[in-house]
């Protein structure tokens, strides 16, 4: 395949389904996802506990890392954490997410803060958008508040709420017994 041909979705979900590494999709590009650090799964595998159990009483969906979501504009991303609550046809695609979540690394924080907070606050379902540092017990909570969205900075304690799923998730139980990352 030619470095400059750009690739329609039917071209890249057939090539992402045989590909042994994620990509994600954005005009018409796919682009390689790297490899997670341990403390960056760390923070996941803890945020989807917490989530887990709110979501099966409220019959949603919580998926992490492998499961893609289209955004707007015919783009696909792999969100670390994304939570639905709307039955999806398709078994490789959520469409309809009612949070997200990103763990930030050097190798995406610029990605995650500016390109998919912009694309992911045009997701008309999408109630929570959550950054949250690996380094850290760190979140930037993104709120839809009817038609407009709340910013909330939290450090080391505080809470914020997922309305899908009728949950309170407190900074101190996201980051309960991970250390933070030898240097």
């Amino acid at each position: 395949m030619l470095a400059d041909k750009k690739l329609s979705a039917e071209e890249y979900f057939e090539l992402e389904q045989r590909s042994p590494v994620r990509h994600e999709f954005v005009d018409g590009v796919m682009h390689a996802m790297a490899g997670d650090k341990k403390q960056n799964n760390r923070v996941v595998r803890r945020l989807v506990r917490l989530l887990d159990a709110a979501a099966e009483a409220k019959n949603c969906d919580v998926f992490f890392t492998v499961v893609k979501m289209q955004v707007p504009n015919g783009k696909y991303r792999y969100p670390d954490v994304v939570v639905t609550c709307e039955e999806d046809a398709d078994e490789y695609l959520v469409k309809a997410p009612c949070a997200v979540f990103e763990v930030l690394s050097d190798s995406t924080r610029d990605v995650d803060e500016n390109e998919k907070l912009e694309e992911y606050l045009k997701i008309p379902s999408v109630q929570r958008y959550v950054l949250l540092r690996q380094d850290r017990a760190l979140a930037m909570v993104y709120a839809r508040d009817g038609i407009e969205w709340r910013f909330a900075f939290l450090e080391d304690t505080g809470e914020f709420d997922i309305p899908c799923l009728d949950l309170t998730l407190r900074l101190e139980d996201i980051y309960a017994g991970i250390a933070p990352p030898r240097i």
